[in-house]
């Protein structure tokens, strides 16, 4: 990948879009965009693969919007935030492929929704959040978590359980990478 980092900002130096002494620069934000958007690329890919690429949209979806703003682990490393990215869209899939629409997952869906409203936004140690900021993502958060929960209702309600297990899975997602910023903050305070 280095090489076509490499390649392309030499491109971009040619044609005069960027100096030359920002080349670095430039092929760390392709490297970090490319290292984030290569899961959900992979996971969308695979889902149309098998079949499966609405199950993938609304896992995927709500996920990346809601943890937009509400926040959560970020990896120190873009590498690392690949593989657990991978993994966790994997294992994701894996439970919407076998599991049924039960109670179970109305409580996650609820439990996971409540956990995130709670405790959103969560910042990062790259971007502190000021004090509008955090209002507005906390509302935006809340907005976006109501709406999931109201969509996948309304699946249940439509005998539709596939798709809204789908809706909780990305629910439980978000609470579960907010997880670790929880238990770190809780370990500060005492």
């Amino acid at each position: 990948m280095g090489y076509v980092l490499r390649a392309l900002s030499g491109w971009l130096v040619q044609q005069d879009a960027i100096e030359s002494g920002d080349r670095e620069l430039y092929e760390y934000a392709m490297y970090s965009f490319m290292i984030s958007i290569m899961p959900l690329v992979i996971f969308l890919i695979a889902s149309g693969v098998i079949g499966m690429l609405t199950e993938g949209l609304l896992i995927v979806i709500p996920f990346m919007v809601t943890r937009k703003f509400s926040g959560g682990y970020h990896a120190r490393h873009a590498y690392t935030c690949m593989i657990i990215s991978l993994g966790l869209l994997v294992s994701s899939f894996y439970v919407v492929i076998h599991a049924k629409c039960s109670w179970i997952f109305h409580m996650l869906a609820v439990i996971s929704g409540l956990s995130v409203i709670i405790n959103s936004p969560i910042d990062s140690e790259n971007k502190k959040l000021e004090r509008d900021e955090i209002n507005q993502y906390r509302r935006t958060t809340c907005l976006l978590i109501i709406i999931t929960i109201s969509v996948y209702s309304v699946l249940v309600a439509l005998n539709q359980g596939h798709f809204a297990v789908c809706l909780a899975v990305s629910l439980v997602l978000t609470a579960i990478l907010q997880l670790p910023c929880i238990v770190q903050r809780s370990q500060k305070r005492s």
